[in-house]
């Protein structure tokens, strides 16, 4: 970073991963899938194609948007592509959110409010739709810029989202942080716009916070 942590006007962050603990919220998925199915075993094909999208999206490094994500999944498994879209929204947009509340950073929430507080900008830039999980950790944010921007029809590792952050708020490259929780995603994202970055561990109880004003 060319600045101390504080000293930047505008704040970009990831979601996923980096407000909340994720190893502890995919424990948590885990137990309710496995209720869920053996409840409905006659849908236990859902699993498949859940996991395999996840694996598809982790490693995927292309910046076309998430539809490219699904077909690919689709081809794989020979599967409706509205049927994957059904088991995503499920299991990875809506039934996480009541989860949230226990895995979230209430630490690195609190410096989101400070940092607003004082007079700098905060933003979120995720992959996926972030409305729903900022209003379920009772985060207040100045901008969301995720997939349902059309604009953002890229994924990360590609520095659009991040360069339209730039132009709609009019601050330079220098004047920003991008914090996230993937060098590969995250860290790519923010070297190819020029913009500073700092990856924060996956795990809460891994993470310092030593110099944050939090």
């Amino acid at each position: 970073m060319r600045k101390d942590v504080n000293d930047y006007k505008v704040y970009v962050f990831d979601l996923d991963g980096t407000l909340y603990d994720q190893p502890r919220l995919r424990k948590i998925m885990f137990l309710r899938l496995v209720s869920y199915y053996m409840c409905h075993p006659f849908s236990a094909g859902d699993l498949i194609l859940l996991s395999h999208f996840r694996s598809v999206k982790d490693k995927w490094t292309d910046s076309s948007s998430e539809d490219d994500i699904i077909k690919r999944v689709a081809e794989d498994k020979k599967a409706d592509p509205a049927r994957i879209r059904r088991i995503v929204d499920k299991w990875i947009y809506e039934n996480p959110l009541s989860a949230l509340v226990k895995t979230k950073d209430d630490r690195l929430i609190g410096w989101i409010k400070k940092l607003r507080e004082s007079g700098r900008k905060v933003v979120i830039f995720s992959d996926y739709p972030a409305k729903d999980k900022l209003s379920a950790m009772n985060v207040a944010v100045d901008g969301m810029y995720d997939p349902t921007d059309e604009r953002l029809n890229e994924l990360k590792p590609s520095p659009k989202g991040l360069k339209v952050i730039m132009e709609d708020l009019k601050v330079a490259a220098e004047d920003m942080l991008m914090i996230g929780d993937r060098e590969e995603k995250d860290g790519k994202s923010a070297a190819s716009a020029g913009v500073d970055h700092l990856i924060l561990p996956r795990k809460i109880s891994k993470r310092n916070y030593e110099g944050f004003n939090c």
